[in-house]
């Protein structure tokens, strides 16, 4: 009896025991509420390569204060096999460590690699909620396939101040549309773009089934990216939460820049509500409808257009300057003020961009283009057609 009566007290005290780790552990680890997957691209340009390093490493920094969540990071660095990242604790800092090595050869700008990387990064930790963050270069709703490229200058891809999807290395970008397609239908809060001209209603129209909730910016983006160490505090809130904690992330992104020490700092962002862009396209329609030759005809100084450093005008318009141009009902106008409003919930602009000023009350968050059909445009615009978007003008996407 006595025998019995001590393993009964010794399975008292295993229980006990379980139950005062298992709460010293829901102490130190909080809930994870969210998965955040980081894709970056630096293959052929050592410059934003070296960029995008430091950002994994301001990640890092911030990420010893402990969030609740895991981040996943799949790094394409220049001359070097593709990588997935994490972070683990160790003594209280994070430290890397590689998930997983791809092949070298391996293409950062197909859709097949995005489909899988993401595959990976949700096996490995599945969640309920994900964030995602691209990082690399982009041009918005842009084809930069190497036809597209052609009818550029040099500078336009090779700015070294700025980061602007398109791997170098294979002399094409990931088509937005097929980049649309991958992205998994449910579960993902928010994107984040820390690349160039992805605030464009074009782009931003084909992730509206996709997300929540958009960041990103309208004009080109400084190459030092993202001021990740202050903002990954911002990644992991449920709900309302979210929303106001991504306001945060947009206005430490401007307030960083408005004060850069560089005299070419510069930075534009905006927080997209993707739940009203389906009622802006409807809006715009009523608006843009059977206009296209109308709008074809437009001059490049009658409605206000992102500056560039190379000044290469006519791609990315201030989109109420423009419905504002192509209406003069005021009523409509107010109208289309409220929408908007619905639909970018936070947008700021430094005072100038490359040296040239900037009223920010003359931007609203997003661009658009316009369908010119001067002769250096003609095949731009004819790939512009193909866009959902479009169909605000009454053509069919197909065309």
């Amino acid at each position: 009896m006595r025998l019995k009566s001590r393993y009964f007290i010794q399975y008292i005290l295993c229980v006990a025991f379980f139950f005062m780790v298992s709460c010293e552990k829901d102490e130190n680890e909080p809930e994870k509420v969210r998965t955040l997957m980081v894709y970056l691209v630096g293959e052929g340009d050592v410059t934003i390569s070296n960029h995008l390093k430091n950002n994994i490493k301001d990640m890092a920094g911030a990420w010893k204060k402990g969030y609740k969540g895991d981040i996943v990071i799949y790094y394409d660095a220049n001359g070097a096999a593709p990588q997935l990242l994490t972070f683990k604790i160790k003594n209280g800092v994070a430290e890397q460590e590689i998930l997983r090595t791809y092949d070298d050869d391996l293409n950062s700008a197909d859709p097949a690699t995005l489909q899988k990387v993401i595959g990976d990064m949700q096996s490995l930790y599945p969640s309920d909620s994900y964030g995602i963050i691209f990082g690399g270069h982009a041009s918005g709703w842009l084809l930069l396939s190497a036809e597209a490229r052609s009818i550029q200058s040099d500078s336009f891809w090779d700015n070294p101040i700025s980061r602007s999807f398109a791997d170098k290395k294979f002399g094409k970008g990931m088509d937005i549309r097929e980049m649309a397609k991958i992205i998994p239908a449910e579960g993902v809060d928010f994107i984040l773009f820390d690349a160039c001209m992805m605030s464009s209603v074009e782009a931003l129209y084909e992730f509206r089934y996709k997300t929540k909730y958009i960041i990103a910016c309208p004009t080109e983006t400084q190459i030092q990216g993202f001021p990740y160490s202050d903002v990954m505090s911002y990644f992991w809130g449920k709900g309302a939460d979210l929303e106001r904690d991504l306001k945060n992330v947009c206005e430490t992104y401007y307030e960083y820049y408005n004060t850069y020490n560089d005299k070419l700092h510069f930075g534009s962002i905006a927080l997209i509500n993707t739940a009203e862009l389906d009622n802006l396209y409807n809006l715009t329609r009523q608006l843009l409808c059977g206009r296209a030759s109308e709008a074809a005809k437009i001059g490049s100084s009658e409605v206000i257009c992102i500056p560039w450093t190379v000044n290469r005008y006519d791609m990315f318009f201030d989109l109420r300057d423009y419905v504002r141009y192509m209406s003069s009902d005021q009523s409509f106008r107010n109208i289309y003020d409220k929408q908007l409003a619905k639909v970018v919930l936070y947008h700021a602009f430094t005072e100038s961009f490359y040296n040239n000023p900037i009223s920010a009350d003359k931007y609203c968050g997003i661009t658009t283009y316009i369908p010119l059909e001067r002769y250096d445009w003609r095949e731009r615009t004819a790939a512009y057609w193909k866009f959902p978007w479009a169909g605000v003008y009454g053509k069919d996407a197909t065309e």
